[in-house]
C-alpha cells in the first residue's frame, strides 16, 4: 500500500514539474514575442521619425522659398500707331491700315526667391510674353555675415543707376518710365557683378553705396547683345543714395547721383556711316571705342500731407554712342552715332483716401544737344517734352486699375519728315491711353 501511495506521489510530482517546465516555456515565449513586437513597433516609430525628418525638412526648404509676381493686363489707343515718341507697332504712314487701338498684355512674371543658407540668395524672374519666356532677373547673392554691410550680386539684374530704374514696375504710378530711361537704359537689366553697401543698420547712417561692372550692351540691338559681351569691354556704374527724415514736418528726403562709365568698341567700321557730336562723318578703326558717360542727380521728397504726396526728379546729362529709340526694344541699335544727350523728368503724385491716387509728369529727353531746330534732320534726334496723366484706384491690397493719357510733344524741324507728314510746323498725333489692370501675388 505504502508502495502504491509512493507512486502516485512521483507521478503527481513528474506532472507539476513538467506543468511547471511548459509555463516556464510558454513565458519565455510570450516574452520574447512582446519583445519582438515592441522592437517592430519601434522600428515604425523610427522610420515615421525619419519621414517627419524628411518632411521638416523640406517645410524649411519650403520656409526659405518665396514666390511672387503680378500680371498687367491692358487696352491702349493711339493716335497715330508709332510715331516717334511711342513705343509699339508700325507707322501709320508704312500705307498699312492705322491701327487706332489694341489690348496688349504689357507684363507677366513670376518671381523666385530662394535662401539657400545664411547670406546666400538665388532670384530667377522670368517674364512670360506671347510668343516667348524672356529672363528678367537671374542672379546669385552673397550677403556679409561679418559686418551686415556689404551685398555681392552676380548675374543679370536691374541696372544701379537711377531710382526710376529700380523702382518696380509693379509698384510705379505711370504705365511707361521716362523716355530718358527707356533710350538711356534699354531693358532696364544688365549682365555682372555688383557690390552694394548698405550704413543703415550698422552704422546708423541712412547711406547706400553701390559699384558694378557690366558687359554694357545688354538691349542694344539683336538678341545676341544680350546673351553675352560683343566686344570684350566693360562698363562701370557707380551711384550714391542718402535719406533724410524730418519727423516733426512729416517729411522723407531721398537723394543722390549715379555716373555711367564705359564705351561702345567699334567692331565692324564698314558697316555703316559714324557720326560725331557734330553730327560730322567719320571713319574709325577696328578696336576704336566710342564714348558712353552719363552722369546724372536724382531726388525724392516724401510729404505727410492730407493722405501723402511725393514729388520725384532725375536729371541726366553726358555724351552717349550707338543711340537709336526707333522702338522701345531699341532694334535699330548699329552703335554709329556719338552725341551729346539729356533728359529729366518731374513727377507729383498725391493720394487721394486709401484707394485713389492721382499722378501728373514732364519728362524730357534731348538726343542731340548740339543741334536744334531745321538744324535736326532725323527724327530719331527731336527733342521731346512728354506730359503724362495718371488716376491709380486700388481695388483691393493686390489689385490695382489704372487710366494713363500719355502727350508726347516733338521739336519741330523742317528738315525731317515721315511719308506724307513732316515735323516743320506742327506736333505729331501719337498721344496713347492706357487702361491698365493689374494683380500682384
Amino acid at each position: 500500500m505504502k508502495k502504491i501511495a509512493l507512486g502516485f506521489m512521483l507521478m503527481f510530482a513528474f506532472v507539476l514539474k513538467a506543468q511547471e517546465v511548459e509555463g516556464q516555456s510558454n513565458g519565455s515565449d510570450k516574452i520574447e514575442q512582446l519583445r519582438e513586437s515592441l522592437n517592430d513597433h519601434s522600428d515604425r516609430f523610427k522610420g515615421l521619425d525619419e519621414r517627419l525628418s524628411e518632411m521638416s525638412s523640406d517645410l524649411d526648404k519650403l520656409k526659405s522659398l518665396s514666390v511672387s509676381g503680378y500680371v498687367q493686363a491692358q487696352y491702349e489707343t493711339y493716335d497715330s500707331w508709332n510715331a516717334s515718341g511711342s513705343t509699339h507697332g508700325i507707322p501709320a504712314s508704312s500705307g498699312a491700315p492705322a491701327i487706332t487701338n489694341s489690348f496688349f498684355l504689357r507684363r507677366a512674371r513670376v518671381k523666385f526667391a530662394y535662401k539657400a543658407a545664411n547670406g546666400v540668395e538665388f532670384v530667377l524672374c522670368p517674364n512670360f510674353d506671347i510668343d516667348r519666356v524672356q529672363i528678367k532677373d537671374a542672379y546669385v547673392q552673397l550677403h556679409d555675415r561679418w559686418l551686415d554691410v556689404f551685398t555681392l550680386t552676380m548675374g543679370q539684374f536691374l541696372r544701379p543707376t537711377t531710382y526710376e530704374i529700380d523702382y518696380s514696375s509693379s509698384s510705379r504710378e505711370f504705365a511707361e518710365r521716362s523716355l530718358m530711361s527707356r533710350v538711356l537704359y534699354p531693358s532696364e537689366r544688365e549682365q555682372g557683378a555688383k557690390l552694394e553697401a548698405d550704413l543703415t543698420s550698422k552704422y546708423g547712417i541712412p547711406l547706400k553705396l553701390t559699384a558694378a561692372v557690366v558687359n554694357g550692351n545688354f538691349g542694344e540691338g539683336a538678341l545676341t547683345n544680350q546673351v553675352k559681351d560683343v566686344d570684350g569691354s566693360k562698363d562701370f556704374i557707380g551711384r550714391a543714395s542718402y535719406s533724410l527724415n524730418l519727423p516733426k514736418q512729416g517729411l522723407g528726403i531721398d537723394f543722390g547721383g549715379h555716373a555711367y562709365l564705359g564705351n561702345n568698341v567699334v567692331i565692324d567700321p564698314t558697316a555703316t556711316v559714324f557720326t560725331d557730336v557734330n553730327n560730322n562723318t567719320f571713319t574709325p578703326k577696328v578696336g576704336d571705342k566710342l564714348k558712353k558717360e552719363l552722369f546724372g542727380a536724382e531726388a525724392q521728397v516724401y510729404w505727410d500731407f492730407l493722405g501723402g504726396l511725393s514729388l520725384k526728379s532725375e536729371y541726366i546729362r553726358g555724351t552717349y554712342s550707338g543711340m537709336s529709340y526707333a522702338s522701345e526694344v531699341n532694334g535699330g541699335f548699329k552703335g554709329d552715332r556719338v552725341r551729346q544727350v539729356q533728359g529729366a523728368y518731374v513727377s507729383l503724385v498725391k493720394n487721394v483716401g486709401e484707394k485713389n491716387q492721382f499722378g501728373l509728369r514732364w519728362d524730357m529727353f534731348d538726343p542731340n544737344t548740339n543741334q536744334s531746330g531745321d538744324q535736326v534732320a532725323s527724327s530719331r534726334e527731336l527733342k521731346y517734352n512728354n506730359y503724362t496723366f495718371s488716376y491709380q484706384y486700388y481695388f483691393t491690397g493686390n489689385v490695382k486699375i489704372m487710366a494713363c493719357y500719355l502727350l508726347p510733344v516733338n521739336e519741330k524741324s523742317s528738315n525731317v519728315g515721315l511719308v506724307g507728314t513732316d515735323y516743320a510746323n506742327r506736333d505729331m498725333k501719337d498721344n496713347t491711353f492706357t487702361l491698365r489692370l493689374q494683380a500682384k501675388f
